[in-house]
Formats: structure tokens, C-alpha cells, sequence
């Protein structure tokens, strides 16, 4: 058990560290050219993440972005679809200020899928990396963590709108 929390350690160390050091400039957009197509789907009061769970997380920050909690219900499996048929723009494309949402299996997500908040892009060769804030990934509950994650095919983007 412990050779495993160890190895997992690394491996987030790597992966967070890895594309810093080969990459010299991040190539997201400036943020007021970065949210311009940006719609305003169907909002609502509060979060609906549950305590904890990385829905929680990423709406936080999502709404600390742009001054509204978006109308997303189940797991976070379901909030790219979900977002999409409320109204809230989404892109299967990298983007900045968005929450990136992993179906389950890509990039180790649960079988419940996994989401996280996007604040920058970096070019590394021909991968595009995520600068992502994500809480309950391999801390367990309440655990966040600013890390690097590699973009790969299946992960969807809920685009933010600017407050």
C-alpha cells in the first residue's frame, strides 16, 4: 500500500514538473480575447457539487471566475452533455478559464468521470498541456492541488464566461 501512495506521489510529481521545465511561454490567450464567444447558460444560487467531490471544487472556481454558479446536476461524468443542453458554450478543444471534465477512464477518472478549472495552456512538441486546479483527485476528499495534465482525446471544456 504504501509502495503504491509512494508511486503515486511520483508520478504526480513528474507529470506536474515535467512539462514546466520544456516549455519557456503558455499559450493561452489574454483573458479578454479568451472570453469573448463565451455564452451564459441556465445559472442557479448555488453549487451543486457535492462537499469536497471535485464538482465542488471546480464550480467554486468556475464561479469565482465568473460571478455564477451554472445549473449542472449528477456526476461529473455527465456535466459536459449536461452543460451543453443548458446552454453554457463548451469545446472538445483546449481552453483557458473553463472546466475541463474527464469521462471515466481518461486520465484515471472514477467511473464517476472527473472535472477540474483550466487557468492556463503551454505547448510541449505537438501535446497541449492543462494548468489545472482539481480537489478529490489522489488526496482523497477536501484534498485540492494545482497541477500540470497533459490534454488527450475525450476531455471537454465548459467555457467560463468573464464576470
Amino acid at each position: 500500500m504504501l509502495r503504491l501512495r509512494l508511486f503515486g506521489i511520483l508520478v504526480t510529481l513528474l507529470v506536474s514538473i515535467a512539462p514546466v521545465a520544456l516549455v519557456a511561454a503558455p499559450v493561452s490567450a489574454a483573458p479578454s480575447a479568451a472570453v469573448t464567444d463565451r455564452a451564459v447558460g441556465t445559472t442557479i444560487s448555488y453549487n451543486t457539487g457535492a462537499p469536497g467531490q471535485c464538482t465542488w471544487g471546480a464550480m467554486e472556481k468556475f464561479r469565482a471566475y465568473s460571478g455564477r454558479y451554472a445549473a449542472l446536476r449528477g456526476n461529473a461524468a455527465d456535466w459536459y452533455r449536461n452543460a451543453r443542453a443548458t446552454g453554457w458554450s463548451t469545446s472538445a478543444t483546449p481552453r483557458p478559464f473553463a472546466m475541463v471534465v474527464f469521462p471515466p477512464g481518461v486520465q484515471g477518472a472514477s467511473r464517476y468521470g472527473h472535472v477540474g478549472w483550466v487557468d492556463a495552456l503551454r505547448r510541449v512538441g505537438a501535446s497541449t498541456w492543462l494548468h489545472m486546479y482539481d480537489m478529490n483527485g489522489p488526496g482523497g476528499p477536501f484534498a485540492t492541488r494545482w497541477t500540470w495534465i497533459r490534454h488527450v482525446p475525450g476531455m471537454g471544456y465548459i467555457l467560463a464566461p468573464r464576470a
